[in-house]
């Protein structure tokens, strides 16, 4: 304790030696040094305060993207969900749906060759199908047949469809296959 008050006393000694001058001029060198501090600790808190702002903006930008991944993942577990019940329930014969589908639309089904059942690749679903063969069919009447046929119970696709137009008899010749899924 004793050093800080020598010290004290030695700088009040110098201080009553100085001029009025000198005096003002160390005045004025101290209060530029205490600015500069001021102004260095303000800045040091500014560039701090402007990371942890930036910091918070990316952190609330992620959050915002989680929740927009969020929302999707819920919109496509939901279709999905959608898809197994309908898997679920579809237990469509396809050789007796395509022929009671045919008859409303004026169709004979003169050829139906059933393909075996194929799971589909790293899926528990199983796709049946049948290849069809229609010849000289008026266009309207095979447009309605497909529709009934997709719009029925079920997941029912049209896989594949040929046409070969008969311009002079106004008929198409088609060759379908039609599909069916369900849950292994």
């Amino acid at each position: 304790m004793s050093a800080i008050t020598d010290l004290q006393t030695q700088l009040q000694a110098q201080l009553a030696t100085m001029s009025a001058r000198e005096k003002r001029m160390l005045g004025g060198a101290l209060g530029a040094v205490a600015i500069f501090i001021v102004l260095f600790v303000g800045m040091s808190f500014g560039r701090t305060a402007d990371q942890i702002r930036s910091r918070t903006a990316s952190k609330i930008s992620q959050l915002d993207d989680v929740q927009t991944l969020a929302a999707g993942y819920r919109e496509a577990k939901a279709r999905q969900d959608q898809l197994e019940n309908q898997l679920r329930a579809s237990n469509v014969r396809l050789l007796t749906y395509l022929e009671d589908k045919a008859k409303p639309a004026g169709l004979e089904l003169p050829s139906i060759n059933p393909k075996a059942d194929i799971p589909l690749d790293g899926s528990k679903i199983v796709e049946s199908s049948v290849e069809l063969t229609l010849t000289d069919v008026p266009i309207n009447r095979l447009l309605d047949f497909i529709t009934s046929v997709e719009a029925g119970p079920g997941i029912v696709r049209v896989k594949y469809l040929r046409l070969e137009p008969r311009p002079a008899q106004e008929t198409v010749t088609a060759w379908l296959t039609v599909s069916t899924y369900k849950l292994k």
